[in-house]
């Protein structure tokens, strides 16, 4: 696929489509043309035998569990370790896959009807001749498989997008917030400029001003695309292209156990997301209160691909592993209109509906709005055993109708919190923790 046969703004896979299979590897390839997307992005780190070899990082650590660094080995001996597809969260499922050289994913996928973002990765403190060695090995291997004008070379580092400017090929250069002065990468040759979500939106604004193509990363929610491409994005740079295009499998991830693995977001306190059979356990990167105080949210997906219906009822087994005091909670949100995370800090984005499980027994019912929480129902029952060795799972449904709310416990309990409220009516659903390590098991939903 030629650049310029492609629809602007483009959609790009992040490592192939890393969301969806183990990146960097032709399985994540070959997901991500699966997917419809226009670009394919890829890492590759030049060898010691002058190969391209398709990794992120500068050691084999994190993918592949052994701490050595790429370049210091030939393509040979990095194949010896293949990718861990269990180190990916939601790709517990894969088997590990071989490592691959870019020669690999050409020999099979050059003809894709997709372009291809080659990123040019570096050891620590490269020096000037080794920036250039990989960019002419990129240029080397796009002339060989006769790809002149389906290629774009980049890097944080200016040398390797300069030498594919020198040969033709059109560049980027990449940075967080988009410091430099786009002009001045405009005049040296750079058609793209890799930016990240959060650089302020009049530096986007400026760079597309300049002639460069904003290409901005990594955004895994339709809120986040939406604001970028308002700012001037030329692309979007995503992890999971199915669910960015609307094309997720199945009409309620959550109920067929689907984890988006862009969903989980990264605010002040982490949350880390672990699968466990088919549930998702999430836990605050401290039990202890914070600031913000350790509540994250994970959106799991959309009700339906199209508007949700007037009335559902939808059940979950909630699990309470570790909690700081009788007061924490887990808990769902749903009813939303973006897939936006719910922050009880972080007003002014989300409307929902929120329902906090805690372990003291208390069912609370919150309506959101503008991100302020305002209780609209609350009941007691028996208390939650918490329990990290034998948990003791509670199920729940949630009840919407056009009018109503109501959020019940299904144990002996019969506990019920409802309300009267049609105010919020959108499609998302998410789970969160505030200082409590909690499980959720997805049930059904009609």
């Amino acid at each position: 696929m030629l650049i310029d046969h492609l629809s602007w703004p483009l959609a790009v896979a992040h490592r192939g489509a890393r969301s969806t299979a183990p990146e960097n590897t032709l399985e994540a390839v070959a997901a991500a043309i699966d997917a419809g997307s226009d670009l394919i992005e890829v890492d590759v780190h030049l060898a010691a035998d002058g190969s391209l070899v398709l990794c992120h990082d500068t050691t084999l650590r994190r993918t592949h569990g052994v701490a050595l660094p790429v370049a210091g080995l030939t393509a040979t001996a990095v194949k010896r370790w293949p990718v861990r597809s269990a180190s990916r969260l939601g790709l517990t499922g894969w088997p590990d896959v071989p490592t691959v050289t870019l020669n690999e994913v050409f020999a099979r996928f050059a003809r894709a009807p997709v372009a291809w973002l080659i990123e040019a990765k570096y050891p620590p403190a490269p020096t000037g001749a080794l920036l250039d060695a990989v960019g002419d090995a990129i240029v080397d291997h796009v002339f060989r498989w006769d790809l002149a004008g389906s290629v774009i070379v980049q890097s944080f580092q200016r040398r390797p997008g300069l030498r594919a400017v020198a040969a033709g090929l059109p560049a980027g250069y990449i940075e967080t917030a988009g410091g430099s002065n786009p002009r001045e990468l405009a005049d040296q040759g750079f058609d793209y400029y890799g930016m990240r979500k959060d650089a302020p939106p009049e530096r986007i604004a400026a760079a597309a001003d300049a002639g460069l193509r904003p290409l901005v990363y990594t955004i895994n929610r339709r809120s986040e695309r939406d604001a970028a491409l308002a700012a001037g994005a030329a692309g979007i740079v995503t992890d999971d292209p199915l669910y960015l295009a609307g094309r997720a499998p199945g009409p309620d991830l959550y109920a067929l156990g689907t984890w988006p693995h862009g969903h989980l977001p990264s605010p002040v306190n982490p949350v880390t997301g672990v699968l466990t059979g088919s549930a998702l356990e999430l836990a605050p990167a401290r039990m202890e209160a914070g600031v913000p105080g350790n509540y994250t949210a994970a959106v799991l997906g959309s009700l339906s691909h199209e508007a949700p219906p007037e009335s559902w009822t939808w059940d979950v087994r909630v699990a309470l592993l570790e909690a700081t005091s009788a007061t924490r909670s887990a808990q769902v949100q749903f009813c939303m209109g973006s897939d936006v995370g719910y922050h009880d800090d972080d007003h002014g984005r989300v409307d929902c509906y929120n329902v906090l499980l805690r372990p003291n027994g208390t069912l609370d019912l919150y309506a959101a709005a503008d991100g302020a929480g305002v209780r609209i129902a609350t009941a007691t029952g028996p208390a939650v055993p918490v329990s990290a060795t034998d948990p003791v799972y509670v199920p729940l449904r949630i009840e919407v109708s056009p009018t109503h709310v109501g959020v019940s416990r299904l144990d002996a309990s019969g506990v019920v919190a409802a309300a009267a409220d049609p105010r919020f009516r959108g499609g998302y659903v998410g789970v969160g923790v505030r200082s409590v390590r909690a499980r959720f098991v997805p049930g059904a939903r009609a």
